[in-house]
């Protein structure tokens, strides 16, 4: 079959994009022909849709029209909306080679961007494609998108996000959300969790990024603790910061703090609040987001790899508030790094049954609403650190517990076992 993986953008660090890889490495191992479509590339090569890009003008005044303050009658509203669609649709219908199956990853389902849930639905519609809608996120997962300013758009949340119809099938990346899809929307769906390439090669220290750590300025023997995430408000960033605090206090080496995500543009508010709180703590924070790329890069400038950070890395910490799955964490498995998690709810039904081992901050955090920051008990934070430190001074134990989750990584989350399930979904897909 020839397939496209739609979405907004490929080719970042984020967690949609990373896993639109892993399906692109896994169709074209069963045989498929696999083509991108995005609002933005990012160098890769594919069809791009202009219209679909997330700093598309247009829809970020329909967004903010539509979920929190309008600024024009409902008339004028739908009329810009519908002139949107069929600019969406237009575009995929001039730029599109033939397909046979279209996977839409997140625009069926988040709610960004309403018109082009339409566009896309009606385009699969009317060229008879099947379309898989890949639900990594849901629209009333987010407070964003809980206050819909018009029955209009409350209408397109209810039969876009997602759309039925006997040409889709419905795929959702953990049993919370599948449950609550059966729940809001009478809709069946099939797990397919996000998983990681383990066969690859080790990222180790070599030529490449030899030259990272002086360029972070940390010391050939201090620790590097990484935080992997992009910088939005869910992650709970500050929680990891004030972990390496209480980190710090128990080691004698001295320890960095390094960020390797980008900031989305309505997170900046936070990432601002997160520079603030850095500047209160006694260790250094590197936000390194303009040196990472999803692959090496040469251009002006030297850029690394998100795998870069890792190989640098002595620990990492994970401390969502929620996410779908948990990209972060699966590559801190690969990368054999002690790893420090929230453990948000998703992990505790789908991840923690699996058995890694891993240090806790437990599932409970209270929000400061002076701060505008999240916070984690400091017994919890103390305890934890305590374990790190611990087990960096213990070479041995810490070598059996990240082997340990390695093989519970290769064995559950590997893209053999991915490929494995993406073969029963593409037969169940043919047949729907």
């Amino acid at each position: 079959m020839k397939i496209g993986l739609l979405h907004f953008r490929v080719g970042e660090t984020d967690g949609v994009s990373l896993e639109m890889d892993k399906w692109k490495v896994v169709l074209e191992r069963l045989g498929h022909e696999v083509i991108y479509i995005a609002g933005e590339l990012n160098e890769l090569a594919g069809v791009e849709i202009p219209s679909l890009s997330m700093k598309n003008e247009t829809n970020l005044w329909i967004h903010t029209n539509g979920f929190e303050k309008p600024s024009t009658d409902e008339k004028n509203f739908i009329r810009t909306f519908e002139e949107y669609v069929e600019q969406i649709y237009t575009e995929l219908e001039e730029s599109v080679p033939p397909i046979d199956l279209l996977v839409v990853n997140n625009v069926l389902s988040l709610g960004f961007n309403l018109a082009a849930a339409v566009a896309v639905t009606r385009y699969a519609k009317r060229k008879r494609i099947k379309l898989l809608g890949h639900h990594h996120d849901f629209y009333w997962e987010r407070e964003r998108y809980s206050k819909p300013q018009s029955k209009f758009v409350q209408e397109i949340l209810s039969n876009y996000f997602p759309p039925k119809g006997d040409n889709i099938f419905h795929i959702t990346i953990n049993t919370l959300a599948k449950r609550e899809l059966l729940q809001r929307k009478a809709i069946e769906s099939t797990v397919v969790p996000n998983v990681f390439d383990f066969d690859q090669p080790a990222w180790v220290i070599d030529d490449y990024n030899r030259d990272l750590r002086e360029k972070l300025s940390v010391g050939e023997d201090d620790l590097v603790i990484l935080h992997g995430t992009r910088i939005v408000e869910r992650k709970a960033i500050e929680m990891a910061m004030d972990f390496v605090e209480e980190f710090k206090k128990v080691e004698d080496r001295t320890v960095h703090f390094v960020v390797a995500g980008f900031a989305e543009k309505e997170s900046l508010g936070y990432y601002e609040r997160l520079l603030k709180k850095a500047q209160q703590m006694s260790f250094k924070t590197h936000f390194a987001h303009q040196m990472v790329r999803q692959s090496r890069y040469l251009d002006d400038r030297k850029y690394y790899s998100l795998w870069d950070m890792y190989a640098i890395a002595d620990a990492v910490t994970y401390t969502s508030l929620l996410e779908g799955w948990g990209n972060q964490l699966i590559e801190a498995v690969f990368a054999r790094k002690p790893l420090v998690v929230f453990e948000y709810p998703v992990y505790k039904s789908d991840i923690a049954s699996l058995g890694f081992d891993f240090i806790s901050l437990s599932d409970r955090a209270t929000y400061n609403e002076e701060k505008a920051l999240y916070e984690v008990e400091n017994v919890l934070l103390e305890k934890a650190a305590s374990e790190l430190k611990m087990l960096l001074s213990n070479k041995r134990l810490l070598q059996e517990k990240v082997q340990h989750n390695f093989e519970i990584g290769k064995k559950y989350l590997s893209l053999q076992s991915l490929q494995e399930k993406v073969k029963e979904v593409l037969i169940k897909a043919a047949s729907s």
